[in-house]
């Protein structure tokens, strides 16, 4: 045997225990569930229906399959149309807006006619995700720098910051569910009363946070799509838990970053004159990059896969306002006994979780500074 086929077969001997970890609890369950989405399932295997779920989950193929193919021809022109002429830029931005607007159509024409309770799911994760992820990796990052430039202390907090992520989500999911309780001495309550705000519903309340705002202020008509085009006080409820939960974690990560940047950049950006914020702006953030995109990558997967504590935290009079994507899944199995229907709709989620990981990867991981 030469050295060059004993060395492959030497590291495929090394690789072999985690492709078989992989394989049997990464990769099978994946594909047993694509079987199950294949058949009328529900206690036991029925008869098979083929793509029958998928059907009724995203509605027309043609809509689909218009989405697809602009999007593919978006990306397409995108980087395969170069040049500097201005007749090759001017084409290219008209290629890319027609396909954009095409892959909108067969998206809009996707959601027509599709499954409304899996849209509406969606359309509650995606307010869930905008909501907490900006406000975690901001106040994340506040509290890290401050941790960064304190002189003592750092260990003891870091491990306070911590405690909520290591804590068992079930215990303070349903701790915050009696914070945010609708009785006027709730916690919630008594602290948005120091602040002249009266009794809120918080996780009882199906009504938009905007609608609140807007009767707050005595106006009491406003149109009907304002409910639906803003998160409800129940999933802002729920994403006040998640930024407590989470932000502990990310302050750790960045801290840790933080901490890795060399004094002697700081030293030199002191005596070529720059700033306090030139300094974070040209040495801080392009060095602590890397750790502010696994967190941001982190946090787009945990809030599309979010679970436990939603379910925990939802209520009667949140109404579907809360019930992102992993709730309605779970609905499927739990209520109506559609274990193929719930697959189907498993493995959409986790194409969405893997386009969007990828896009990341393709938009913010360029920014990403990973040194000399």
């Amino acid at each position: 045997m030469n050295t060059s086929l004993k060395d492959r077969v030497t590291a495929w001997a090394f690789m072999a225990p985690a492709l078989l970890v992989l394989g049997v609890f990464g990769l099978f369950p994946i594909g047993y569930a694509f079987f199950v989405s294949l058949h009328h399932w529900r206690v036991k295997r029925g008869p098979f229906v083929g793509f029958e779920h998928y059907h009724r989950a995203l509605g027309d193929p043609l809509y689909i399959a218009l989405f697809v193919l602009s999007l593919g021809l978006f990306c397409a022109v995108r980087y395969w149309v170069k040049g500097k002429s201005l007749w090759l830029r001017v084409t290219r931005i008209g290629l890319e807006v027609a396909t954009l607007f095409a892959a909108g159509a067969g998206l809009l024409g996707v959601i027509g006619s599709g499954d409304s309770r899996l849209f509406d799911a969606f359309k509650v994760t995606a307010f869930y995700a905008v909501c907490a992820i900006p406000a975690e990796v901001a106040i994340s990052m506040i509290l890290a720098y401050l941790l960064f430039k304190a002189l003592s202390g750092k260990g003891f907090f870091r491990v306070l910051f911590f405690l909520p992520y290591v804590t068992p989500m079930i215990a303070t999911a349903v701790a915050f569910r009696i914070i945010f309780s609708p009785h006027p001495s709730s916690l919630a309550n008594q602290i948005g009363g120091v602040f002249g705000l009266g009794s809120q519903g918080w996780l009882f309340e199906s009504r938009s946070v905007v609608s609140l705002v807007l009767q707050a202020f005595d106006i009491t008509q406003y149109p009907a799509w304002i409910d639906a085009a803003f998160p409800s006080m129940a999933l802002v409820s729920v994403v006040l838990y998640n930024i407590w939960v989470y932000v502990g974690y990310d302050t750790v990560i960045l801290l840790a970053g933080f901490s890795a940047i060399p004094p002697h950049y700081y030293e030199a950006a002191a005596i070529d004159g720059a700033t306090a914020a030139q300094s974070f702006r040209h040495i801080t953030l392009p060095l602590i990059s890397p750790a502010l995109f696994f967190i941001s990558l982190i946090a787009v997967i945990g809030t599309f896969k979010a679970f436990n504590h939603i379910y925990i935290m939802r209520t009667p009079g949140a109404r579907d306002s809360v019930d992102v994507v992993s709730v309605a899944i779970f609905d499927q199995i739990y209520l109506f006994h559609n274990l193929a229907y719930a697959a189907a709709l498993s493995l959409i989620l986790f194409a969405v979780i893997l386009g969007l990981t990828f896009v990341q990867n393709r938009v913010l991981g360029r920014k990403v500074f990973y040194g000399d």
